[in-house]
C-alpha cells in the first residue's frame, strides 16, 4: 500500500521505530500510527534523503521526545540533507537537535535559496559563550605555553571553527573565514565553511568553497559529494550527476553518491544507471 520494501520495513521495526503485533497466525499487525509513520518517512526519502539517514534521524527524535509522544505527533520536513522538526512554533534537526529559526526577511524582498532557515541555537541546552580562555575568532590571539598572546596559524583557527561548530555556528564560520585568510590552500577549512553556508541556505557561497577545495585537492570525495547536493538544491542536476559519478569512481562505497546518482538518473528516465547505483547502495547498506 505505501510501496516499502520488506528490507526497510524490517529495518524500520529493529530499529524500535514501528511497534507491531503479531495475530494468531503469527503474522505482524501494524497500527494506523506505524502507517502514518512509515508514509512520513518514505515522504523525507523521496525528497532526496537517503533511507538510512532518514531511519537513523527518526531514531535520534525518539530518544529526544518524551516516551507518550508519538513521531507522528510533529511535522516533519527536509533542510539540506537533515530532516527538520517543526512543534509548536519552533523547529530544529532531528538528529542532532539543533534549533532553527527563521531569518527576518525585509518588506518586498524574496527569501535566499530554497529555505530561509538558519541554525542558531542548540535545543538540549542554552547557547554558550566562547569558554573562558579560548580566544573568540574576531579577536585574532591564541595564547602560548609561556601564557603570552600569540598569532593564530591558520590550523589554530581551523580547529577553533571546529569546536565552535556545535555551539556557536557563526562563530565557526568566522573561524574559517580567518583561517582561509592565511592558508587559502586549507582544503578542510574551505569543506567546512561550505557546509556551514550550505545549511543556512547561501548555495552560492557553500559552492564557492566546494570548487575552492577541489582545485586544492581535485579527488577530495567529500568536496565533491557536496558539490553534487548544492549542484542538485541550485536545479543543475546534470552538473550534480557528473559529481556524484566522480565520487563514486575515486570512492566506489560511497553509499550516499550512489543514492543520489540512482534518483537523478531515474528522474531522467536512464533506468539502466539508474538500476546500476541503486544496487550498488543496497550492496553498501544491506547488513
Amino acid at each position: 500500500m505505501l510501496g516499502v520494501s520488506t528490507g526497510r520495513l524490517r529495518a524500520y521495526v529493529k530499529a524500535g521505530l514501528l511497534s507491531p503485533e503479531r495475530d494468531e497466525d503469527g503474522e505482524l499487525r501494524f497500527s494506523f500510527q506505524d502507517l502514518l509513520l512509515l508514509r512520513t518517512a518514505e515522504g523525507l526519502v523521496s525528497d532526496r534523503l537517503p533511507p538510512r539517514r532518514v531511519r537513523n534521524a527518526l531514531v535520534s527524535l525518539r530518544e529526544r521526545l518524551p516516551r507518550e509522544r508519538p513521531l507522528t505527533g510533529v511535522q516533519l520536513g527536509s533542510l539540506g540533507q537533515h530532516v527538520v522538526v517543526r512543534d509548536d512554533g519552533r523547529a530544529w534537526q532531528a538528529d542532532s537537535g539543533q534549533v532553527l529559526f527563521p531569518f527576518s526577511v525585509e518588506s518586498g524582498q524574496e527569501p535566499v535559496g530554497r529555505d530561509t532557515t538558519g541554525v542558531v541555537a542548540n535545543f538540549e541546552r542554552p547557547r554558550k559563550a566562547t569558554p573562558a580562555g579560548t580566544p573568540a575568532p574576531e579577536e585574532g590571539l591564541f595564547f602560548g605555553p609561556d601564557g603570552q598572546a600569540v598569532a593564530p596559524t591558520a590550523e589554530d583557527l581551523y580547529q577553533l571553527g571546529c569546536n565552535l561548530e556545535e555551539m556557536a555556528p557563526e562563530a565557526a564560520r568566522v573561524a574559517y573565514q580567518k583561517a582561509l585568510s592565511i592558508d587559502p590552500n586549507l582544503v578542510e577549512a574551505h569543506i567546512n565553511l561550505g557546509r556551514l553556508m550550505h545549511d543556512s541556505g547561501d548555495l552560492p557561497f557553500a559552492e564557492e568553497h566546494y570548487r575552492a577545495a577541489l582545485v586544492f585537492r581535485p579527488d577530495d570525495a567529500t568536496a565533491r559529494f557536496n558539490l553534487g547536493v548544492v549542484l542538485e538544491d541550485r536545479g543543475r542536476l546534470d552538473a550534480a550527476l557528473e559529481m556524484y559519478e566522480a565520487t563514486v569512481r575515486s570512492v566506489p562505497n560511497h553509499a550516499d553518491a550512489h543514492f543520489n546518482a540512482a534518483r537523478l538518473y531515474d528522474r531522467q528516465g536512464q533506468y539502466e544507471a539508474a538500476l546500476r547505483h541503486l544496487r550498488a547502495y543496497k550492496s553498501l547498506t544491506e547488513a
